[in-house]
């Protein structure tokens, strides 16, 4: 009977024990593995070139109230790029860029180097269109061929020097653009001929009526700029 009675007394002390300890008692968090991060693409930075050094923040004004101004931050830009003349092979690019505000010299394009986006692009007009070579007749620009009538941008100078409103540039580039019909030299037939200084851009633009004829007009020049690299 004592023993019984021991044993009463030693098992009610147990659940004393264990139920004053009960608020003490912490349950572990649960297990989970960390979820990575999602990754972040890591597109081209593609860098403005010395004779069109368009950097975010830069501007030309010229003296006929046109004004080149570039967006201050880099422009992310997809396109679709054709990888044969019908348009069945292509592949979509993603790359960041400098872009212009609204102008009416080139439109608000992005650069791409020496080229500019061409929002019209199709399987047989690109996406880019070139302004200008380093080369000495080097052709950075060719549309689309219709009956042998066809503009093309050809360089037909390189290391000249020019003054232009006062200023002398050295190392100028000099650019026409030209239609193939008339059968004539690109220097006799074009329609708009640009002068592009190293360091600065786009100095001087002329053109003659259309078709070619002797006489040269200038559309502007330049009067003011800043390049922020």
């Amino acid at each position: 009977m004592k023993r019984l009675l021991l044993f009463l007394m030693l098992c009610l002390s147990i659940g004393f024990i264990a139920c004053d300890g009960e608020d003490d008692f912490v349950f572990p968090e649960p297990f989970s593995t960390p979820r990575p991060s999602p990754a972040v693409p890591d597109y081209d930075t593609i860098l403005p070139k010395e004779y069109f050094p368009a950097f975010p923040g830069s501007y030309w004004v010229y003296n006929n109230t046109d004004t080149l101004r570039v967006m201050e931050d880099y422009q992310l830009y997809i396109y679709r790029r054709y990888l044969d003349y019908y348009g069945v092979e292509y592949v979509d690019d993603t790359i960041v860029l400098p872009k212009f505000y609204p102008n009416s010299i080139y439109g608000d394009v992005l650069i791409l180097r020496y080229e500019i986006s061409n929002f019209r692009g199709s399987h047989n007009e690109p996406a880019w269109k070139g302004i200008l070579s380093e080369t000495l007749g080097g052709v950075f620009y060719q549309s689309a061929s219709e009956f042998g009538n066809q503009n093309i941008g050809m360089t037909v100078a390189v290391d000249t020097t020019i003054i232009v409103n006062g200023v002398t540039y050295n190392d100028v580039i000099v650019t026409v653009l030209y239609n193939r019909a008339f059968m004539l030299p690109p220097e006799l037939c074009f329609y708009y001929r640009d002068y592009y200084a190293k360091g600065v851009g786009l100095i001087k633009r002329e053109e003659t009526d259309y078709p070619p004829s002797s006489e040269v007009r200038v559309l502007f020049e330049l009067t003011d700029y800043n390049i922020v690299r």
